[in-house]
C-alpha cells in the first residue's frame, strides 16, 4: 500500500465508508483510495484530496487547495481586439470583474449579475469586452465576508477568449480532518465511526471518482467546445475522455477536430445541437499568476447580465 506517512505497521484503511449526518464533512460516502487519494461524494458534488497516516497512526485527510477564482484562456483570432469571457458559477454570489489594461490608480469593479438575480438560464453566460486586458480582477461579496479582497490574475500571453470559474469555498470544507482506524472502523470521534467496506476496483462509480480526482488534480488544460461545454465529462459511464482518441490538432484553427464529424465552419453556427457538438474542441490553459489584496475600489452597478423572472 502506498502511504505518505510511516508505511511500516500502518493500518490498511483503503475502502468505502458511509458518512452519516454527524460526520465532519457532512457528506454521504468517503472513498479512501490507493495512491493516497480520497473523495467525499455527496448530493451534487465531490470533494477530493490526499490522505496519510502519521507516526501516531492518525489518519489525516487534506483537501485539495482550490482558488476561489479560476481563469483559463486561449488565443481566438476571430475576436480582433476584443475579449470574450464565459462565466461559470458567478451567479452563486455577488461577483464583480474588471479588465485592466495597465496599473490603473482607480479600481472599478463591475457587477457580473444584477442584485437579487434569479431565473438563471441553463445556457452559458458569455460577455464580449471591447478590449484586451493585461490582467483581470475578480471580487466576491459573500454573506459571511468581513473582508473583501480583490483577486487579480495576470494575462502575460494576451489571451482573449476565457473561461472564468467561481468556486465557492467555505472554510469548513477546506479544512483537513482526522480519524483513527481500529477494528475495521474509521473513528472521527469516540462515538462517531464508520465501518470499512472493501472497494470493487471494477465498479463504474469507483472508476468515475478516480477520473474526477485526476481531473481536479490536473487542471492546467481543460477542453471546451465553441459553446463552452466542457469536453470529456458529459457521460458518467465513460469517465474522462482522451482528446487524442478521436480528435487531431488543426494548427490553422488552433483546435482539435474530429474529422469524421466536423463540418466546415460549424463553430460559427448556432443551433439547438451546438452545445452538445464535440466535433471541434479548444484547449484552454490555466493562468497561474494570482495576487490577492485588500485595496480601495469603486463599484460599477451596471451589471454585465440582467437576469430576472419575467
Amino acid at each position: 500500500m502506498s502511504n505518505l506517512g510511516n508505511a511500516q505497521n500502518s493500518p490498511d484503511i483503503i475502502g468505502l465508508y458511509n458518512l452519516g449526518a454527524s460526520s465532519p464533512e457532512g457528506g454521504s460516502h468517503l472513498f479512501v483510495l490507493e495512491n493516497n487519494n480520497y473523495a467525499i461524494t455527496y448530493f451534487g458534488g465531490i470533494l477530493s484530496g490526499k490522505w496519510k497516516i502519521t507516526k501516531d497512526n492518525i489518519c489525516e485527510f487534506m483537501p485539495i487547495k482550490r482558488n476561489e477564482f479560476e481563469l483559463l484562456g486561449r488565443h481566438n483570432i476571430g475576436l480582433k481586439g476584443s475579449t470574450k469571457i464565459c462565466f461559470n458559477g458567478f451567479e452563486n454570489s455577488e461577483t464583480f470583474i474588471q479588465l485592466r489594461i495597465g496599473k490603473e490608480e482607480e479600481i472599478t469593479m463591475q457587477r457580473v449579475f444584477n442584485p437579487d438575480a434569479n431565473c438563471f438560464s441553463y445556457n452559458p453566460y458569455v460577455y464580449t469586452f471591447k478590449t484586451i486586458a493585461n490582467s483581470i480582477s475578480f471580487m466576491a461579496i459573500k454573506y459571511d465576508d468581513s473582508s473583501r479582497s480583490i483577486v487579480t490574475i495576470e494575462n502575460p500571453d494576451e489571451y482573449n477568449d476565457f473561461v472564468a470559474n467561481f468556486i465557492e469555498i467555505d472554510s469548513f470544507s477546506a479544512r483537513p480532518f482526522f480519524a483513527t482506524f481500529k477494528d475495521e472502523k474509521l473513528y472521527f470521534e469516540e462515538e462517531d465511526f464508520s465501518h470499512r467496506t472493501p472497494i470493487d476496483k471494477n465498479d463504474e462509480d469507483v472508476e468515475y471518482i478516480k477520473n474526477m480526482i485526476d481531473a481536479e488534480a490536473n487542471r492546467d488544460t481543460i477542453y471546451y467546445n465553441p459553446s463552452y461545454n466542457i469536453f470529456g465529462r458529459s457521460h458518467r459511464d465513460k469517465g474522462e475522455q482522451n482528446i487524442h482518441e478521436h480528435h487531431i490538432f488543426d494548427e490553422q484553427k488552433n483546435a482539435y477536430i474530429n474529422t469524421q464529424l466536423y463540418t466546415e465552419d460549424i463553430e460559427y453556427k448556432n443551433s439547438d445541437e451546438s452545445f452538445e457538438d464535440m466535433s471541434i474542441i479548444y484547449a484552454y490553459t490555466a493562468l497561474k499568476e494570482h495576487s490577492q489584496k485588500s485595496v480601495k475600489y469603486k463599484i460599477n452597478e451596471k451589471p454585465l447580465f440582467q437576469v430576472n423572472c419575467k
